[in-house]
């Protein structure tokens, strides 16, 4: 029987990184600190064009800096105005929003909870720009919450909707006073909602996105609490796809993060539609 293959109604390139792969560009060449978006294939495009990804500002070998779609430390920018480097700032005003919250959350005189995870540039980005803000990630975490505290709460643009909601209740069990905001940016809404949908109609679920992604691995964790681990697949390239997966399945649902741009979403398409049809179990 013929298998059928549905795309996610949300999936792939939000607007945020589109603009940011725009700017970039239009100029012949430039040095982007960190990765522009989270996906190595249209990172290495952007520099067989001449936009070099440097991670030191002794890297630099012009005079122009992009700053990427999820912001940036601004200890760095601040060093790269010393240095009086042309700055383009790309950051995603979804991003920038999250740094307005904080700022009111704190002017009413709370202390500052960020959800998401301290590795992540977004999140050192944010964190920057506060008054010592506690960065909790995992459960353990919240016990670095004063009790009794009063607190306000903002969170990664990328995070798992129902993290959000959880950690925000357990904070509501140990503080005297929660103030949060839901800072989770729209896109990844939008994508997560998707993704979840999809994984109810299917037998399994190919996610498309750089293994540096965040908003992509929580799309591969939506699916996989419908389908499981075994039918739901994380790949960055339609060259990962392996025929196994597809034995005895049906219908296949494909959603993509939001660096993920259509070319690879089309490829991974087309490379599972020239796949043996599915055989009935």
């Amino acid at each position: 029987m013929a298998r059928k293959i549905t795309v996610a109604q949300a999936a792939g390139f939000c607007f945020g990184v589109k603009k940011a792969i725009d700017r970039a560009e239009q100029v012949d060449e430039a040095y982007i600190f960190g990765s522009l978006i989270h996906n190595p294939q249209e990172v290495a495009r952007l520099d067989s064009l001449g936009k070099h990804i440097v991670d030191n500002l002794e890297d630099i070998k012009g005079r122009q800096v992009f700053i990427t779609a999820h912001g940036l430390d601004i200890n760095k920018i601040n060093a790269m105005k010393a240095r009086e480097f042309d700055i383009v700032d790309t950051t995603c005003p979804l991003v920038t929003h999250i740094y307005r919250s904080g700022w009111k959350l704190q002017a009413m005189g709370l202390k500052l909870v960020i959800i998401g995870d301290p590795k992540h540039v977004e999140v050192k980005g944010i964190a920057s720009r506060m008054n010592d803000p506690i960065i909790v990630y995992q459960q353990d975490d919240l016990e670095q919450v004063p009790r009794g505290s009063r607190v306000g709460v903002v969170s990664q643009s990328t995070l798992l909707l129902e993290k959000f909601d959880t950690f925000v209740a357990l904070l509501k069990e140990r503080c005297e006073h929660v103030e949060a905001i839901n800072t989770i940016c729209k896109p990844t809404k939008d994508r997560q909602i998707s993704a979840k949908a999809l994984s109810r109609e299917v037998d399994m679920m190919i996610v498309i996105g750089g293994y540096n992604s965040s908003n992509t691995h929580k799309l591969a964790d939506v699916a996989a609490e419908r389908l499981g681990k075994e039918n739901t697949h994380h790949i960055e390239t339609a060259q990962e796809l392996r025929p196994e997966w597809f034995d005895g399945k049906a219908h296949v649902g494909v959603t993509a993060g939001a660096s993920t741009p259509d070319y690879l979403i089309r490829e991974v398409v087309a490379a599972i539609e020239a796949l043996p049809e599915a055989v009935a179990v």
